[in-house]
Parts: structure tokens; sequence; C-alpha cells
């Protein structure tokens, strides 16, 4: 029967272990100098060799014949597996958790070994046991045997009580190295004879995150997928990933607003059975190796010119901006059924944020390579129009008197007829919008929408709130074209604002303190008299921008 690699590569010795020497080196010195303790805690990462740490730390303790912290191999505690060992004892704490199973080990602690000199247990997810079962296993570790040693093996350290951790020796145990990985990669693989390139085992050695198990695991899985040489694509195969260029050319597709061709690639991407989740932490891999190979100048990373002709055109913030982003979109991928929506999500997001922020001239370029045709559709052209006009008017009157009191006045106005009952309503009608996200029209404004959340309603008023003050003047910047997708979605006329979270926090103290009265005004001046303000060279320049088409309202 096929054993797999990560079992038959697990390390038998200390020389074995991989990329823990601090520890390794420490246990052997216990070992030698007969300092060993009664209870020890493995904490780390998964992959990284507790399990196997503790098993070749149980095998020399009792060696009859060991020297300088080798076993000798030839004695019978060192010649029986764990499994046949008496004297070694391992619990899985996952699936026996309970009082029971550690009462067992209590009653039973106390009889003296039957070959060696020692009685190991070794509990592997401790922190799975339940908080009677640590209780119970505190008085034995408080008071063991001298013939009694604990391992205790977790990923989570911080979930065992205080209590035990204070009765053990803690070792804290790394990630491994890539460079690690990949020598041991490299030797398991002159072992079995593969035929692999140095770059698929670098791939590898990266995908396995500091996991050696994980990596094994990967390399197994890849032995099997083809009878040639392993390279780079047929890791990306069998992982689900795809290769630095593939991510490449999307963020080229992102620096030309090409959203056609990104959601083409994606959709590829996703027939070809890749995995969205991977691909997006790829990408934040990539604008984060762009970032380090601009700023860092002795930072050693592969296919620098890749990297470089993105840095020609794009700026640190730009890449930063988008790696919150996509963090993002990786954190909602997890708890949502459609990972591919969220990552198109995420594009759409940039390129619409990239689109709002160019100027006239640059309007009809960016809009004609991403096929929008706006300039073919008259009821686009006016979105657009006005959007321009209040992006230029929000900056040039974003601190002046009368955008302040229209602000307020919408605030003012929705709390006087806040209703509970209709912002519930609205917070769970409001994911329709997400069926225009790819809508010609209205795509950039149902993407603003769904970025911000609704906290209070009141009749036919609408507060939205932002993490930020940027997105907040970028949504009241857009003010007009969102009315008009909220009538189209709910057929109901919406006067809307959005704030900032800290604008929000303050008014939502004041008005549950009930420190300030709100009472309904009326609008004095309309949207379009506070934002856009019409004169001869607006005139002209609109229509040396569209032509003819555009009618001045």
């Amino acid at each position: 029967m096929y054993q797999a690699l990560y079992r038959k590569y697990r390390p038998k010795t200390f020389d074995d272990v991989v990329g823990q020497d601090v520890i390794v080196r420490t246990l052997k010195n216990a070992v030698i100098n007969d300092k060993i303790s009664h209870a020890y805690l493995f904490a780390g990462p998964r992959g990284c060799g507790k399990t196997s740490i503790a098993k070749i730390f149980a095998k020399l303790v009792n060696c009859q014949n060991s020297k300088d912290g080798i076993p000798c191999e030839i004695c019978v505690c060192c010649t029986q597996n764990n499994e046949q060992n008496m004297d070694i004892i391992e619990m899985d704490a996952a699936s026996n958790n309970g009082v029971d199973e550690i009462r067992e080990i209590n009653n039973k602690v106390n009889l003296v070994p039957s070959l060696g000199k020692y009685k190991v247990y070794i509990i592997d997810e401790v922190h799975m046991l339940t908080i009677g079962a640590f209780n119970a296993l505190l008085k034995t570790l408080e008071e063991p045997p001298k013939h009694a040693i604990f391992i205790l093996a977790t990923t989570d350290p911080h979930k065992v009580p205080v209590t035990i951790l204070s009765r053990c020796q803690r070792f804290d145990l790394k990630k491994i190295s890539n460079d690690s990985l990949f020598e041991r990669l490299k030797y398991i693989c002159d072992s079995e004879n593969v035929s692999i390139t140095d770059d698929a085992i670098s791939l590898i050695a990266r995908l396995g995150d500091g996991s050696l198990r994980d990596a094994i695991g990967i390399l197994d899985q890849v032995i099997s997928y083809t009878d040639s040489q392993i390279t780079v694509d047929d890791v990306h195969d069998v992982n689900g990933s795809v290769s630095t260029e593939n991510i490449s050319l999307l963020v080229n597709y992102v620096m030309d607003n090409n959203l056609t061709e990104i959601i083409k690639k994606i959709g590829e991407y996703t027939n070809r059975g890749k995995s969205i989740i991977k691909i997006t932490e790829e990408i934040i891999l990539f604008l984060r190796n762009c970032i380090l190979e601009n700023t860092t100048d002795d930072y050693i990373v592969d296919d620098k010119n890749i990297y470089r002709e993105i840095n020609n055109k794009i700026s640190v913030s730009d890449l930063l901006n988008y790696i919150n982003i996509f963090n993002e979109s990786l954190l909602e991928m997890k708890k949502f059924s459609n990972p591919r929506m969220i990552l198109e999500l995420g594009f759409i997001k940039i390129v619409n944020s990239k689109i709002s922020h160019l100027n006239a001239k640059e309007i009809p370029n960016t809009l004609d390579q991403n096929n929008f045709n706006v300039i073919e559709k008259e009821n686009k052209v006016e979105l657009t129009r006005n959007d321009d006009k209040f992006k230029k008017n929000i900056i040039n009157n974003s601190h002046s008197k009368d955008v302040q009191d229209f602000i307020t006045i919408r605030v003012n106005n929705t709390l006087s007829k806040f209703s509970k009952k209709d912002t519930i309503d609205l917070k769970n009608k409001i994911d329709i919008i997400n069926d225009y996200i790819m809508n010609e029209i209205y795509s950039s404004q149902a993407t603003m929408v769904l970025d911000g959340e609704i906290k209070a309603v009141g009749d036919n008023y609408i507060i939205f709130v932002y993490k930020t003050e940027h997105l907040a003047n970028m949504f009241n910047e857009n003010i007009k074209s969102i009315e008009t997708l909220l009538y189209e979605v709910f057929n109901k006329k919406y006067n809307i604002i959005a704030v900032d979270l800290n604008e929000w926090n303050n008014i939502k103290e004041k008005f549950n303190s009930k420190k300030e009265k709100y009472e309904f005004q009326e609008e004095l001046k309309t949207v379009d008299e506070i934002f856009i303000k019409p004169n001869k060279e607006d005139n002209d320049n609109m229509k040396n921008l569209f032509g003819d088409i555009v009618e001045y309202n």
C-alpha cells in the first residue's frame, strides 16, 4: 500500500527536524544534562513539527544508550514504534476532550513504565479540552509522579488556561522558512527520483506557507498529476492558482481600465477550476512585491521586470489602496457563497474609482476602452455629465457654507422622521442593488451604495455611513445619479446624504442622548443649485467633450 510522503519522510531523529534548530538544541541538552521537565507545551502553526518533535523526544528520554542527544536505534525502546510502545501514550484532544478521558490518564499515571525510564503522555490539540478536562489535568500537572512526562501540543496556546501554561516549559515553534522547505523538498524529490524544476520546488515551498506537511502534501499531489518533469504550470494546475504572468495581466488590465477583459479572465479561470480565493491571495502578494521592489533596493524577488513595469504605471499609495480592497474582498469571500462575484466587485470598485478621478478630457477615452459606449446612450451621458460637474464643484466647495448646510439639513430631516422599522426594511432590501453591479449605466453608483451602510431612514430620507471621509465625499459627489439608481430600484424618490463614521458617531450620540432637537426643515436650495453651477466655460467644455448630443437643462 502506498504511503503518503509526509508520513514516509516524517522526522525520526532531531537531526531530521527542519527549521527548529533552537528548540531541538534545547531539548537535546535537557536530555544530555538530565534536566528533563515534567511538562512541556509545544505551540506553533500547523505542519511545523510539534507532534514530530514530541515523539522524537519521547523516544530519546527512554533510549537506554543515547549519546549526545541521539537515540541508539538498537535498544528495545528505540526499535518499537510509538504505537506499540506502552510507555508512550498519545491522545488527540480534538476527539477525546472530555473529563472522562483525562480521569483515565490520572488513574493510570502512577503506574510505572514497562520498558523505559519514563511514561510520556502526548496530548495533541490540547486547546480543545473542555474546562472540566483542564481542571482534571491540572491536579496531575501540579504533583506528577517522577516517571511521568506530559507533552502538550497546540496551534492555539491562547486558548489554554494560564494555570496549565504556568506549569509547563513552553516552546513556540516558528513557521519554516522557504529556504529550509526548499532543501527538504529537494531531498525528498532526489530520494524518490522525481524529475522537477527548481522553480516548481520554490513555488511549492512558498505555497506551503511555512508548513512542511502542507508543502509535502502539494508535492505528493503534483507527482500523481504528471508522469513527466514537474513544472511551475503543473503546480498551479494542482493548487488551483495562476502564474505571476497571469496576475500581471490582470493588474495591467486594471491600469488600462479594461473591465471587460478582467471579467472575461476571471470567468476563464473559474471554468478551468481555479480557486478564486487563491487567485485573490496571489494578487495581494503580487501587489506587495511591486511595493517592495519599488521601495527596497536589496529585496530579492524573481521576475523583477514584471513588477517594474507595473511600478512605472502606478504609485505606491494606489498599490496600498488596491491591497486593502482585495484584502477586504478576501475576508468577504470566506463568508460568502460566491467568491467570484466578490473578486469581480473588487475589480469594479478599483476601476470605477480610477474613472471617477479622471479629469474631463480623460473620460471619453477611458470609457471607450471599456466598451461602455457612453456617447451612444443619452441617459448615461447625462449621468456622467452631472457626476463630473458634481466632482468638480464638491472639491471647490467642500468647505463652503452651502454644502455644510445641505448635509446638516438632510441629516436633520432624516432623524426628525427616523423610523427603526423603515431602516431595518431598507437594509434588508438594499442587496437588490447587487443586480446592478454589472449594469452598463449604474455599475459605478451601485458599487458606491454597497460600499456604505444604511444607518437611518426617515420617510423619504436616508443617511449612508462610510468608513472614511474620502468615501463619504465620493458618495456625495454622485448624489444625483445615486438617487436616480434608487428610484430605478425601489420606485421611490429618496433624498440621500453620506457622512463618515466619526461624524456619524457624534450624530448618534447627540440623537440618543436627546441633546439636540431634530425638526424637519425645507431644503432652501436644490442639489443642482449647490453642486452644479453652469457657466459659459462649463457649457463650452461639455460641448467640446460630447458634441451636440448633450442637451443642457
